[in-house]
Parts: C-alpha cells; sequence; structure tokens
C-alpha cells in the first residue's frame, strides 16, 4: 500500500524538542555524566598549556546542532587554537567549567533548562565564563506559522517565558541573519545580538562539485531538465491546518502545469496537492536520509538546477539563505523566492509562474546556465566553514566579549556580502 510521503525523519520525530533526554549532573555524576574535568586537562587543555576552552550545550543532534555549534567545534579544535566540547548533560558542579571562558546554549527553553541556566548565571561571575545564547530560528508561537508541524512545541507558556528569560540572562545572542537581529533587539530587553552567517563544511559538502557531470547532466536532460527541491516537512501543511496555504501553496500549480516540461525531484517531503503526481510515477519523491548521507543523496539526484520556494512571514525571513548555498556547491543554479533571506541570490521569483519563467531562462540557454553555475560555485567558496575569516567569527565569539575591539572578523562582517 502507497504511503504517503508528507514528511521527512526528522530529529525529533513528533516529539517535543525541549522535552529531551539530557541528563542532569550533581557533585556525584550520574552514570553517563561526564564528570569535572581532571585537573590536567584543566590546566593544559587540547595540546598545548593555555588554548583557550571554550562549552556547549546542543539542543540537538540534527541539522541546527551540527551547522550551528558540532561543525564549527570540529574545525576550532583540529585548529588547536582552542579546546571546545559539546555536551547533552546539564552538569551542576561548578568545577566542571573550571577554565569556560565561554558556555553557548544552543536553544534551551523548557522549565528546567531556565532552572539549569539560572545556575548557570549564579556561578558564571565566579568561575568567569560569559553565557552565549545561540538560535537559528524564530521560537515564539506568535510569529512560527500554523502549518509548521513543530509549532506545538513552541505553544506551551512555559515555554515562551523560558526562551525569552533564558535569552535576557545571557551575555550575548548569536543569531543566523540581520532580520533575526533585528526582530529579537524589538523583542527582547537590553540583549547583545551578534550575526553570524551559516557556513558550508567543505569537507561535507564542498566536494561533490564535479564540472564534467554538470555539462553532462546538462546535455543528458536537455529535453526535460531535473528541478529538485529539499527540505523538511516544516515547509508543508502536514495536517491541514491552513488549507495548504504552506511555502508551496502559490508554486504548486506551477509545478503541476510544467509536469512534461520538467521531471521535478522532491526530497525530504511533498505537498499533499502534488501527491497525486508522485503516485503516478510523474514526480519523483525520495525519503529523507540522514545528515551524514545528505551531500551525496543530493549528488545522486543529478539535477540541473534547484529551487527554494518561500512564503513571506517572520519565520521565514528569520532563515539563512542555506538552499542558495547548498545548490552552489554543486554548481547548481538555485531560483529562489524574492525576500530578504535570498536578498542576493541571483535568480529570484515572486510567484509561481515567475519561478517557471526563470527556470525556462537558465536550462534554455546554454551560455546562461554555465555563468549561474560558475557564478554559484564561487558564491560558496565564499562560505566555507573552514576559512579563516569564516571559522574566525565562531572563534572570536566564544574568545572575545560582545562588544571588543579584538574582534576582527566580526567588527568587519558585511552580512549582505558574507
Amino acid at each position: 500500500m502507497f504511503q504517503a510521503p508528507f514528511q521527512s525523519n526528522q530529529p525529533f520525530g513528533n516529539q517535543n524538542p525541549f522535552q529531551n533526554n539530557f541528563a542532569v549532573g550533581g557533585g556525584n555524576h550520574q552514570k553517563g555524566s561526564p564528570g569535572p574535568l581532571p585537573p590536567q586537562l584543566i590546566d593544559n587543555p587540547g595540546q598545548g598549556k593555555g588554548l583557550p576552552r571554550f562549552m556547549n550545550y546542543v539542543a540537538d543532534y540534527g541539522g541546527c546542532g551540527f551547522w550551528r555549534v558540532m561543525w564549527p567545534e570540529y574545525i576550532l579544535n583540529a585548529s588547536n587554537k582552542c579546546m571546545v566540547h559539546t555536551s547533552t548533560c546539564m552538569t551542576l558542579d561548578p568545577q566542571h567549567y573550571r577554565g569556560a571562558k565561554a558556555l553557548k546554549i544552543q536553544r534551551q527553553a523548557s522549565p528546567d533548562h531556565l532552572k539549569f541556566a539560572h545556575h548557570l548565571k549564579s556561578i558564571s561571575s565566579q568561575i568567569g565564563f560569559r553565557m552565549i545564547y545561540e538560535i537559528d530560528d524564530i521560537p515564539f508561537r506568535e510569529d512560527i506559522p500554523d502549518y509548521n508541524k513543530y509549532k506545538f512545541a513552541f505553544t506551551d507558556d512555559n515555554i515562551r517565558e523560558g526562551i525569552q528569560q533564558i535569552m535576557e540572562m545571557c551575555d550575548e545572542m548569536t543569531v543566523t541573519c540581520p532580520f533575526m537581529k533585528e526582530y529579537f533587539s524589538e523583542k527582547l530587553n537590553d540583549v547583545n545580538i551578534t550575526v553570524i552567517p551559516n557556513y558550508v563544511p567543505k569537507f561535507w559538502m564542498g566536494n561533490f562539485y564535479n564540472r564534467d557531470k554538470i555539462e553532462t547532466d546538462y546535455e543528458k536532460y536537455k529535453r526535460k531538465p531535473r528541478v529538485v527541491w529539499s527540505g523538511s516537512g516544516a515547509h508543508i501543511d502536514v495536517d491541514r491546518r491552513v488549507k495548504g496555504k504552506d511555502d508551496f501553496h502559490h508554486v504548486n500549480k506551477s509545478i503541476r502545469d510544467t509536469i512534461n516540461d520538467f521531471q521535478w525531484v522532491f526530497l525530504g517531503a511533498i505537498p499533499r496537492e502534488l501527491l497525486d503526481l508522485v503516485q503516478s510515477g510523474k514526480i519523483e519523491f525520495h525519503p529523507w536520509c540522514d545528515l551524514y548521507n545528505y551531500p551525496e543523496k543530493i549528488y545522486t539526484l543529478n539535477g540541473n538546477m534547484m529551487i527554494a520556494p518561500l512564503i513571506n512571514n517572520n519565520f521565514n525571513k528569520s532563515k539563512s539563505d542555506l538552499k542558495h548555498l547548498e545548490g552552489s556547491c554543486y554548481g547548481l543554479p538555485v531560483a529562489c523566492q524574492d525576500i530578504c533571506t535570498y536578498e542576493n541570490a541571483p535568480i529570484k521569483f515572486k510567484t509561481g509562474d515567475e519561478m517557471i519563467d526563470q527556470v525556462k531562462a537558465v536550462l534554455g540557454n546554454e551560455r546562461r546556465f554555465i555563468k549561474e553555475s560558475v557564478g554559484g560555485r564561487n558564491f560558496a567558496e565564499t562560505r566555507f566553514l573552514e576559512k579563516e575569516e569564516n571559522i574566525g567569527k565562531f572563534f572570536e565569539s566564544y574568545n572575545f566579549p560582545f562588544g571588543s575591539p579584538q574582534r576582527k572578523f566580526l567588527n568587519t562582517l558585511d552580512i549582505n556580502k558574507a
């Protein structure tokens, strides 16, 4: 029997991301808790004495956990400029934090997290570490669209209050785009907010660029080009809460009308309005895959172009330009929704008809296609996480307090060109 592929296998499934199984460690550490670091590790972190030490409490082991915390951690540790480590154990013992200069907490919001944050704040001045709150989405229920299947996790009053209190008690917040900075500046009281864009690790996705394949695929699928979208069910009105008025409602008809012109390929989720075309074999659908295999999966879809539709709301304006960046890594042109999220994307559209016009204009002209492909890859090269000025922003946010003149890369950040 056919199973409706409405949504992808996301890290939380249908669970509340704030009701996680983080352990709480005290003076007598529970089994599975890392416990306080031994004195020799505090005094001689990493491979060199005196390296600055930073700590993270990660929100999840899904996309945002990797993009915003763990991948920067890996590269910073490999550079041997500092020692960063991530935990999911809420350790209470102050000795655990000895020697740490900064502690980053990502999207913590539950009542237990709030209590833990108050504890961290109470010992932070004694130990000498700064608290940083990291967030890459708007978590306030009033601006989460009703079609988003994860909204239920943010509707509880305790969650709403906890998020804001933790944000306001931290010394600094880090966000992914200027809109988020403006948004939280209006919503919160007296917070220091720093924009650090999303960067893609070259070791993860950057090495799937193959000019021969791009040009071969262009010729191979010239009569019916392959146009790809990848994403989660959070973009789609899975439960019919808003009668299909989701991130695809303005492009569904245009996709349906062009199934003979393009091979539409969906990875991760499919709008209900297009489900019959999957069942009849006219749209190609692939279930979501794990993060480790995601880059190779995109590569093997043999796409010629990608699309990134969104509707214009505060939640989507707070997103980073990851879809444009992902496609650019492969040298695939990306038609992006014309909202501030994709302000600097060269190919933009407002309506479904405009999206089709842009796709046809790029794929119907080989010279234009090559120009957009090469230009996209050049853009991706500027956004690899390993570049000194990119990973340097993460290092500076940990190592130097907000407003410090020592923040060379952060103080010269031009987000419009990042």
